[in-house]
């Protein structure tokens, strides 16, 4: 099952925030994009063919090939505030689940979630305990232990991403809502910063290099691993994340906290080991917090 150049590639929740800058770097390597969807009529990059299928629908999948020269599994529901019932974290599986079934001989890269390991201190080894914490960090749990049940037909790579960042990111999350808010703030008002939670340390990463490692990733050929943490490394307080959006405004405010967590499965410090991953293709991580942050203010003055 060797990845060759012009493949065809299925990419499904193409229309999702890390889909569509996934699509955009396909197409930019001559990729054949066909993006599996249940909505007509969505914003894809052009020249992304489009296949309107529902995956919970067995019956709609007829249509769809069972092989593919790779498969980049993006769909899901992807809000861990969201996860407040178990439906999510069955939808999430029957998601995968529906497709590994129709799937055949084919190159798989699921997506899972640094969400998956237990709490620590430390920054997280693909080896590390796996304890989710929450609904969301569970249904990611449960589409890597499928896995294995498919290896026999389906050459199934799994990538476990950390916190991301970049233009698109959905406006509810924590860094957009700052940045929106920071935006409509005068230049003149010094009053402190308020943040809601913990001063918790994250993992933040560019959607432009959660690409090129997933990429990365897919285009291997017989990895001695098939998991992989797709991170910088790098422990980012919140705190570092407003002081850096400051700087970039020129401006200088006191920062305060209410320190508790956001959710009932907050953890204060979250971060991942790129090793494997940079052992194993060469990747590493190019662009900066400030690089992330920039090119989201930006957009968003765009």
């Amino acid at each position: 099952m060797s990845i060759t150049l012009n493949r065809r590639i299925l990419l499904t929740g193409a229309s999702g925030f890390v889909g569509y800058h996934m699509a955009e770097a396909l197409r930019r390597r001559g990729d054949r994009v066909v993006a599996l969807d249940r909505a007509v009529g969505l914003d894809l990059p052009e020249g992304v063919e489009t296949l309107v299928i529902d995956l919970q629908d067995s019956a709609s999948m007829v249509d769809l090939p069972r092989h593919w020269d790779g498969v980049i599994h993006l769909a899901g529901a992807s809000i861990p505030s969201l996860f407040s019932t178990p439906a999510p974290v069955i939808f999430n599986l029957e998601l995968t689940l529906q497709l590994l079934e129709h799937l055949r001989d084919t190159r798989v890269l699921l997506v899972s979630s640094c969400h998956v390991y237990a709490p620590s201190h430390m920054r997280r080894k693909e080896t590390d305990p796996i304890v989710p914490q929450g609904r969301y960090g569970l249904s990611k749990h449960l589409i890597e232990q499928l896995a294995p049940h498919y290896r026999d037909r389906l050459d199934i790579r799994v990538a476990r991403p950390f916190n991301h960042l970049g233009p698109g990111l959905r406006p509810e999350l924590m860094v957009p809502s700052l940045l929106r808010r920071l935006s409509e703030t005068s230049s003149d008002d010094r009053s402190p910063v308020q943040m809601a939670g913990w001063n918790s340390v994250r993992d933040f990463i560019d959607v432009r290099d959660v690409v090129s490692a997933y990429l990365a990733i897919l285009d291997l050929e017989a990895p001695a691993h098939a998991t992989f943490n797709v991170c910088t490394g790098r422990a980012t307080s919140i705190a570092n994340v407003v002081e850096t959006v400051l700087d970039l405004q020129g401006v200088r405010r006191e920062i305060l906290f209410q320190g508790h967590p956001n959710s009932t499965d907050d953890i204060p410090y979250l971060v991942g080991d790129p090793t494997r991953l940079a052992e194993a293709t060469g990747w590493t991580a190019q662009h900066t917090l400030a690089d992330s942050l920039r090119s989201m203010m930006q957009t968003l003055h765009s």
